[in-house]
């Protein structure tokens, strides 16, 4: 069985998009969605639900034309440079930060000045919550009395505006307060604390460097004293400056006895050749060698034997005593000059804030901004009002 064909309706469709094509205006006035809303537009007047929308907005401009306390803004901009990245660079390109600019720096920065220890030095040094709570202030721009930890840093970080040139590197930082100098104030305080914050995470390491160099170079120091006193006493031991010398001018008078020594058994000889051995010259040159043979080997045994003071053990122990002070000497030496590169390189590793704008003193109140945020409610009135009305528009027409 076929079912019946309903010929009129691409009729009224086509009528309808002819319609749209030749008199739109036409077509949307007599819209079913037209006729509601100018329905709901009339009966809303007639209520007078419009008047709780001018009530709204008369109040908001009564807040912010005469209640609202202003909001000072003081701006700073910063960037960060290592000290061996400070060159001789043109002054705008250095200033910019342009050719060595350290954007990790910069970042880490930026989440410290939003951070809750920075908060808690800057209410310490600058009383900032006692500032944001002034009674002064209207009620719904101050910080309530009884905050938690949490909120005061939520409302801190409101207050806070942090922008980041990507390109530069130049971090802008913007604080908000009730008192332009006062702002000024914490603005300049909170540069001093991140220059702190910066230096301590990148020169920490090169500190505690330094610090063990320091340590082990006063060991040095130590030890090379205590190897000097050493010297000086085997020295006043022995009544000995120099055992190297003194041996030196030992074997200098052996040689000089072993010369003369030579001389007088030659003597000896040429007076045996002629003369009987108890002639008193023969005596007398024997008599010398005979002397001179008992000195030879008593200056000998001086500078060899098995005596401890005898000169070969006499040196050997200098030597022992002398090779550990001018070790010690040598590490002492070697800890200076590695505690200067130590130094060189906790200096190379020193981080510097370059502010390029100091913190601003503002003559206006920037916020609120009063003109933007009555606009902002205008609208958001109306929306609110015009769906309100809508919606109850189409209850009562469902109801009917």
């Amino acid at each position: 069985m076929t079912q019946p064909i309903h010929p009129h309706k691409p009729s009224i469709l086509m009528r309808k998009l002819r319609k749209l094509k030749t008199k739109p205006k036409h077509f949307i006035v007599d819209s079913s969605g037209y006729r509601l809303t100018h329905r709901s537009w009339k009966k809303s007047h007639r209520l007078g639900g419009f008047q709780w929308v001018v009530a709204c907005f008369i109040i908001a401009t009564i807040y912010f034309g005469f209640i609202a306390s202003g909001r000072y803004v003081s701006r700073a901009d910063i960037v960060v440079k290592q000290a061996d990245q400070i060159k001789m660079l043109p002054d705008a390109l250095s200033m910019l930060g342009l050719g060595g600019s350290n954007h990790e720096d910069v970042l880490l920065i930026q989440d410290y000045l939003k951070s809750a220890d920075l908060l808690d030095k800057l209410d310490k040094e600058l009383a900032l919550k006692v500032h944001y709570q002034n009674h002064k202030v209207d009620f719904f721009s101050r910080l309530p009395n009884d905050v938690s930890r949490e909120q005061f840093l939520k409302y801190y970080r409101d207050h806070l505006s942090l922008h980041l040139d990507d390109l530069s590197g130049v971090l802008t930082i913007e604080l908000q307060a009730f008192d332009p100098a006062y702002g000024q104030r914490v603005v300049n305080q909170m540069l001093k604390e991140s220059e702190g914050f910066i230096n301590r995470l990148g020169h920490q390491v090169a500190l505690e460097q330094l610090t063990f160099i320091e340590k082990e170079v006063d060991r040095s120091y130590q030890r090379l004293q205590s190897e000097k006193a050493k010297v000086l006493e085997f020295q006043n031991t022995h009544h000995l400056i120099s055992p190297e010398s003194s041996s030196t001018a030992r074997m200098g008078v052996v040689s000089q006895i072993e010369a003369q020594l030579a001389q007088q058994q030659a003597q000896l000889k040429q007076l045996q050749s002629y003369m009987k051995e108890s002639a008193p010259s023969v005596v007398s040159v024997q008599a010398r060698i005979d002397a001179l043979t008992q000195q030879l080997a008593q200056e000998k045994s001086k500078l060899t034997g098995v005596d401890k003071d005898a000169m070969n053990e006499v040196i050997a122990s200098y030597m022992g005593v002398e090779t550990q002070a001018t070790l010690a000497a040598d590490l002492y030496k070697t800890g200076l000059i590695s505690l200067e590169q130590a130094r060189i390189e906790a200096y190379r590793k020193l981080k510097h804030l370059l502010i390029i704008s100091k913190p601003t003193l503002a003559e206006e109140a920037e916020y609120p901004r009063r003109l933007y945020n009555l606009a902002t409610i205008a609208v958001l009135l109306c929306l609110l009002y015009g769906l309100i009305v809508m919606g109850l528009a189409t209850l009562r027409e469902h109801q009917d």
